[in-house]
């Protein structure tokens, strides 16, 4: 009975295990818009408006391997993904309610992967990493972009795949040897399973982690957080605040604006949304035309070229004068967020999240 009553307990999150899920949920959570920031600067420095950012997908699996290393308990990452992504969508995830669902089946996937491979460890680690991260692609493959070849589709899946991998598994694993080396946290069943870095049978040395992983993988962590203080101080702007914009640059007069400010200006427009990945047939969209704001601020004379930029880092570039003159480009707002209508424009250059104008 007491075996059973033992058994049946390891299903069972304790007071410490919620807390730990709630913590790293939590920043995992926060992070997220970070790390689309720095996918889309991998997008930039490749040159293409999306996929290249799946190589950093992987640091969005990376809290689950935490919650995974640090509660051995079946279904303590699920719970961990559906609290990941209920607070991303609060702190103003671009997909909506949509990204709940992402997160709560990449958090099953590790969570299953790790239950079939039976052994934490760096091997099912990296599997169950990379299997979820990949997800996020075929799951808006079904949702969104029905109309991607299957290659691209394979291609950028393998991306997200390798990204999880090293990310997620491989980076995670040793973030957890330092961790559990450290033991801030003291395992509340005697009778776990400890990890690779731990464990020690009796007469046996303890592994001692060699100094250089330990000083790579510190500085990765630093470097990490150093980045995310910059986008939180200087570039994230929160959803509550309200959607806003400023224009600058070589311009008179500097603008940051709500798009209230010019309401005498609103106009309706009919555009198609064309795309490498979406389709959205023709349909009316009531917003400021870009004209009008850019007039505002009274750009300089040698001013050739106007770049539109998002809060989680995505650019697009324009020539100015052709927006000068381009009556099918509006700026709307559209739930909590500016959004950039181009109708002359394939859909990579409909930004989202607009926030900044910068005139060159």
């Amino acid at each position: 009975m007491e075996e059973k009553m033992k058994k049946h307990k390891n299903y069972y999150l304790s007071n410490r295990d919620l807390l730990i899920v709630a913590v790293l949920s939590g920043i995992g959570g926060v992070m997220s818009t970070y790390i689309g920031y720095l996918g889309n600067l991998l997008n930039r420095i490749c040159g293409v408006p999306f996929g290249a950012g799946q190589f950093v997908s992987g640091l969005h699996i990376f809290w689950f391997i935490l919650v995974a290393g640090l509660i051995r308990r079946p279904g303590a990452v699920t719970v961990a993904g559906l609290l990941k992504g209920v607070i991303e969508l609060l702190t103003g995830s671009t997909h909506g309610v949509v990204i709940v669902l992402i997160s709560l089946i990449q958090g099953l996937i590790v969570d299953v992967v790790l239950l079939i491979a039976r052994r934490r460890n760096l091997g099912s680690y990296m599997l169950a990493g990379g299997l979820s991260a990949a997800s996020n692609v075929f799951v808006f493959q079904l949702l969104y972009f029905s109309g991607v070849p299957f290659t691209y589709l394979l291609f950028i899946g393998l991306l997200a795949f390798v990204s999880g991998v090293l990310l997620a598994g491989s980076f995670g694993h040793s973030v957890l040897d330092i961790v559990l080396q450290a033991r801030p946290f003291r395992l509340a069943d005697a009778s776990r399973e400890e990890t690779a870095a731990t464990a020690a049978t009796p007469g046996s040395k303890k592994r001692v982690l060699p100094r250089l992983r330990i000083a790579a993988t510190v500085l990765l962590v630093v470097l990490f957080f150093i980045g995310a203080v910059y986008y939180f101080t200087a570039v994230f702007e929160p959803p509550w605040v309200g959607p806003s914009c400023r224009v600058e640059g070589a311009v008179e007069n500097p603008l940051s604006f709500q798009l209230s400010r010019f309401d005498r200006y609103e106009t309706t427009i009919t555009a198609e949304l064309k795309g490498q990945v979406s389709y959205i047939p023709p349909q009316e969209y009531t917003g400021i035309p870009l004209s009008i704001i850019l007039q505002e601020a009274s750009p300089l004379d040698e001013a050739k070229k106007l770049k539109v930029m998002a809060t989680d880092g995505y650019m697009v570039e324009f020539e100015l004068q052709e927006v000068l003159n381009d009556d099918l480009m509006v700026l709307i707002r559209e739930e909590d967020m500016l959004r950039l209508i181009a109708g002359n424009y394939e859909g990579g250059y409909w930004v989202k999240l607009v926030n900044r104008m910068i005139v060159e």
